[in-house]
């Protein structure tokens, strides 16, 4: 991996761990799961268009080929809706501390269904790696 991609990655890690404990205070007053991912969702979404503006790029909006963003939107429904509730749901009953790595082993799914459906090829590097985030999980509960 390039250094500028490690950076970022490293960078992509602590504001994705700093968000749950946001959202965790945030869940804690009164708003529901459900409120809370639209409350979430709607600064995202003003935030993305106001980008599409400022950068000259709304016009790509109309040449997205249909397939391709349907899938991007299927992911969005499942992960950034559905899975964002459940997340919530968690997270308000939950602590932080266990739910947020627990929800963090998505890519052992994501590498299951790769294998099952994509046709990725499994290695004992990635055994080894399911192992460990299993046996990691496992000493949380």
């Amino acid at each position: 991996m390039k250094n500028n991609a490690f950076l970022l990655a490293v960078a992509t890690a602590l504001i994705w761990g700093a968000a749950p404990v946001c959202e965790k205070v945030g869940l804690n007053g009164k708003i529901d799961p459900f409120l809370g991912v639209v409350v979430r969702t709607l600064p995202i979404a003003f935030i993305g268009l106001a980008g599409l503006v400022f950068m000259g790029r709304v016009e790509s909006l109309f040449h997205v080929d249909m397939k391709s963003a349907a899938f991007v939107a299927m992911g969005g429904l499942i992960a950034g809706f559905i899975g964002q509730i459940v997340f919530y749901t968690a997270l308000k009953s939950g602590e932080a501390s266990v739910v947020v790595p627990v929800a963090a082993t998505y890519p052992l799914v994501a590498l299951v269904i790769s294998v099952l459906f994509l046709g990725e090829a499994i290695t004992w590097q990635k055994i080894a790696g399911i192992g460990l985030v299993v046996s990691g999980v496992m000493m949380l509960k």
